[in-house]
């Protein structure tokens, strides 16, 4: 029987790389969530994070690139913010209020995020390299969120992808919506969309 392979210990330059890697990753979130996407400059996000901009280029090809990888790992993170919400135990109402309680506690916390987000996705929408890569986080996103609303009440022809989309689409209006009004009613927007957008679940009509 052959032993386990055990993976080899990480080198210096590795572990310097990761950490630089990780550093401007974070200096990048800040420099996009404080100034969007256009206004952010490859020179500010490197200087923040101690680095030249050839250090930055040296770990991403460039800014599109840099937001790319950076939303790709927020998408993967996000759904564990949705671990808390258990549809089988809710009636419709509920999971519409979870989900938009969320949602405002979201945007409360990640207003720059949320509107740097929605402005690269525009640009994306421009370039069709730019749009399938974005897309290809968003369908991530958009399943996930289909699959939870879906253990409300899964029909058997239900698409958690076309769902989700749906469900997005509603989120994505509140967000920029919520941008203009700050006093807008996050939760109960959201909560009353979602509401009329999911099937009936057992007992209710």
């Amino acid at each position: 029987m052959n032993a386990p392979s055990r993976q080899a210990p990480e080198s210096s330059r590795e572990r310097r790389r990761r950490e630089t890697r990780a550093a401007l990753l974070q200096s990048a979130y800040e420099t996009f969530c404080a100034a969007g996407y256009a206004a952010a400059s490859l020179e500010a996000i490197a200087a923040d994070a101690g680095f030249t901009k050839g250090a930055l280029y040296g770990n991403f090809s460039s800014k599109e690139d840099l937001f790319l990888v950076l939303a790709e790992e927020r998408a993967e993170s996000m759904p564990g913010e949705w671990q808390h919400i258990e549809p089988e135990g809710l009636g419709r109402d509920k999971v519409g209020w979870a989900i938009g309680s969320w949602l405002a506690d979201a945007i409360r916390q990640r207003r720059g995020w949320f509107l740097a987000s929605a402005e690269f996705s525009l640009i994306a929408a421009r370039d069709p390299e730019l749009a399938a890569r974005r897309l290809a986080a968003l369908r991530r996103t958009h399943r996930e969120l289909g699959e939870v609303l879906l253990r409300f009440r899964r029909p058997a022809t239900a698409d958690p992808t076309a769902l989700g989309v749906l469900a997005m689409a509603l989120i994505d209006g509140v967000i920029i919506n919520a941008a203009l009004d700050p006093d807008l009613d996050v939760a109960s927007v959201v909560a009353t969309g979602l509401q009329r957008m999911l099937p009936d679940g057992p007992g209710e009509s």
